[in-house]
């Protein structure tokens, strides 16, 4: 059998973090269909700030519902909890084939589409932190999210052509099958998988207390920052490479996702400094380059390589925060951590295409890019200086 050393040097991970992994992609499969949103709300005769909005709410009902998500995983197995969230998200996926006006329905969708996937998502990724020693939890969370953006190599290129050739309703319809697969897909997983094992010494804390830890509340923030940047490019690139020009948004889709997969899978294996939050600058740095040439792109060339550079920041923020804000933290409080920070992962998420809306209606689309390279970069600066003795003087995590 395994030690824990051995799974770290070999880079071996148990059987239900690759099964995490499978469930993960097939669920991001079904959310990369719905990037493409906005061009049917567009159609509708919806405003930037009101597909902003409707777009943004998604992560805002995700957002509110991470301090339930984390009480039902403290007392409810985490497989259950994956198949409520994935028999909901099927149910509000089917549901989007009606939708023939913006009005309160669309609203009550989105809202329960947000919710699905928050309870799902957070059982994931509880079973796969709990499934790996602390020192590989950085490797095991990329290799998890990498589901989260493999998806956009293909699903948005082939949800653009469908709207094309066929219409929306051809697109809602693949969207629900999508969301089908993984739902049937959790009940062949024979794997077993890890619970919260309460610590008797130990109480769990509130939302609130934990806050003023001053490192989970800077890792946190940070999260926020990167996901307020990436959910509103994901949103309106759609829109800007529809908007009189000839560019396809697909290429920038398939850049970020095959460059962040990659450097996920490989940066964890062969890069010896892969789980050093010295990394950490340089991603967010990256981020702001992205959305400069975003605004510069007059060609598919240059679409792409924002897509690639955005995918450098985005294959190293993800995993590093997260294995950040559970180091040291007690087992039995790991459940409320990472609620907490996914809580600041969908804020982010949602507040992200709902700010880039109004800045769109005031810039325009495609110069909106460049206040929101401003705030990323600045406001990633701020976070790392303030937490920088925090951030920088632990032992640096192997992958």
């Amino acid at each position: 059998m395994k030690t824990s050393i051995s799974v770290l040097e070999d880079r071996t991970l148990p059987p239900v973090v690759l099964s995490m992994h499978f469930l993960v992609l097939l669920v991001f499969s079904s959310l990369a269909v719905y990037n493409l949103l906005p061009l049917f709300l567009e159609s509708l005769g919806g405003s930037p700030p009101k597909i902003g909005l409707i777009v943004g709410i998604f992560s805002i009902a995700a957002f509110l519902s991470r301090p339930l998500a984390g009480w039902v995983l403290g007392r409810v197995h985490p497989k259950k909890v994956c198949v409520i969230g994935l028999g909901l998200m099927l149910v509000v996926s089917v549901c989007y084939i009606f939708v023939d006006k913006i009005d309160g329905a669309i609203f009550v969708i989105r809202v329960l589409h947000g919710f699905g996937f928050s309870m799902f998502v957070l059982a994931a990724l509880l079973i796969t932190i709990l499934a790996v020693p602390e020192k590989a939890r950085t490797y095991a969370i990329g290799v998890v999210s990498t589901g989260f953006l493999l998806p956009l190599l293909v699903v948005p290129y082939i949800a653009e052509v469908i709207i094309q050739k066929y219409g929306f309703f051809e697109f809602f319809l693949v969207g629900s099958v999508f969301a089908a697969i993984p739902l049937a897909g959790v009940f062949f997983i024979r794997s077993p998988m890890p619970r919260l094992v309460h610590e008797p010494d130990s109480r769990p804390q509130g939302f609130i207390r934990l806050l003023t830890r001053k490192k989970i509340l800077v890792v946190s923030s940070l999260a926020l920052i990167f996901e307020v940047g990436l959910s509103s490019c994901l949103s309106f690139v759609p829109l800007l490479a529809h908007d009189g020009t000839n560019l396809r948004a697909g290429f920038f889709y398939t850049f970020l996702g095959l460059t962040a997969v990659l450097l996920r899978i490989f940066g964890g294996k062969y890069i010896t400094f892969w789980g050093d939050s010295r990394l950490l600058f340089p991603a967010f740095c990256c981020l702001s380059a992205g959305a400069v040439l975003l605004y510069l792109s007059a060609d598919n060339w240059l679409l792409s390589l924002s897509g690639l550079i955005w995918g450098l920041g985005t294959g190293v923020l993800y995993p590093h925060l997260s294995a950040l804000a559970v180091e040291g933290i007690p087992t039995n409080e790991k459940g409320m951590v990472l609620s907490l920070f996914a809580a600041f992962v969908d804020l982010g998420f949602a507040i992200g295409p709902i700010i880039f809306g109004w800045m769109s209606q005031i810039f325009g689309v495609r110069t909106a890019y460049l206040p929101l390279a401003a705030i990323v970069f600045f406001a990633a600066l701020f976070l790392i200086a303030l937490g920088k003795n925090m951030l920088f003087s632990a032992v640096n995590r192997a992958a």
